[in-house]
């Protein structure tokens, strides 16, 4: 049996596994992860996120025609559900003890992570993930226009936060 690669935990296809998903699986799980933690921050809750995806596309891959878009879409989404409920309870905590910290990361994730979510979310797919305009505009669920404007303002933002 041949060892996956690392990262990938082993899945053996079994009744009830389409082989399509299986492959799918093999050649995505590493990307999206990497995805996920651009997005997250954290390798442990990307992991958590790509899991999920890939539990709710499961049903869905037959009527599927780009399964690795629509999963790649999935992460994102979830990616973005994650940060909503890590903001609200670090405000519940903030509130309940006013002298917790957070944890430190470096300084790139540091300033990805200051920018709001649309335009941290348009520079990690266009520079990361070399997505065209047009497919992070169907992602995001936005026009292309909007995309580029996000963009701009995205790059001018973190070029201020990483030269001061």
């Amino acid at each position: 049996m041949e060892t996956p690669p690392s990262g990938i935990p082993s899945v053996q296809p079994a009744a009830g596994w389409p082989t399509s998903f299986v492959e799918l699986y093999r050649a995505s799980y590493d990307p999206m992860v990497r995805l996920a933690y651009l997005l997250v921050g954290s390798q442990s809750l990307a992991e958590e996120v790509v899991q999920e995806a890939f539990v709710r596309i499961r049903g869905h891959l037959d009527r599927v025609e780009h399964p690795g878009a629509y999963l790649r879409s999935t992460v994102v989404n979830l990616a973005r559900n994650q940060l909503r409920r890590r903001a609200l309870e670090r405000d519940v905590a903030a509130r309940a003890r006013p002298e917790a910290s957070v944890d430190e990361v470096d300084e790139l994730s540091d300033a990805l992570a200051a920018l709001p979510y649309r335009q941290r979310a348009v520079l990690v797919l266009r520079y990361y993930q070399d997505c065209s305009e047009a497919e992070i505009a169907s992602i995001l669920g936005c026009r292309p226009g909007t995309v580029k404007s996000l963009a701009s303002r995205g790059l001018s933002a973190l070029r201020g936060v990483l030269a001061s």
